[in-house]
């Protein structure tokens, strides 16, 4: 979440030409959805289908609640506590951008690391087959 939140962040400031951003955010999408099908494949084990799947759905609630709680409320509760001309409130709405689009470059990290997954399972399971 932090890493694409700061990717789109320094592109959006500009200091990042687009086909490089373009290069690091699948790099950046690569990467986490390689860590989490390691960790899906360390920690998984020994699970069913239906025990996978309430992991991956409760990990998407606590950082689709979480990010929220941790990022937007105090930054607003700021906002209401500092005066106008401090400049705060034209930064709110690229932040709650950044914080959407991360949250939803996460969802999209779960749903192909799990076609991945299923996908690998499937083809194992066909080599077994194949095997006996």
């Amino acid at each position: 979440m932090v890493l694409f939140g700061t990717l789109y962040a320094v592109a959006g400031a500009r200091w990042l030409p687009q086909p490089a951003f373009v290069a690091c955010l699948i790099v950046l999408f690569a990467l986490i959805t390689a860590l989490w099908l390691s960790v899906e494949d360390r920690q998984g084990r020994g699970r069913g289908l239906l025990g996978r799947l309430g992991r991956v759905a409760f990990g998407l609630v606590i950082v689709a609640a979480g990010v929220p709680a941790v990022v937007l409320m105090p930054l607003f509760w700021l906002d209401r506590q500092l005066p106008p001309d401090a400049g705060l409130n034209p930064l709110l709405a690229p932040v709650m951008t950044i914080a959407l689009i991360s949250l939803a470059l996460i969802a999209l990290v779960n749903v192909v690391g799990g076609i991945v997954a299923v996908v690998r399972a499937a083809l194992a399971h066909a080599r077994r087959g194949a095997a006996v």
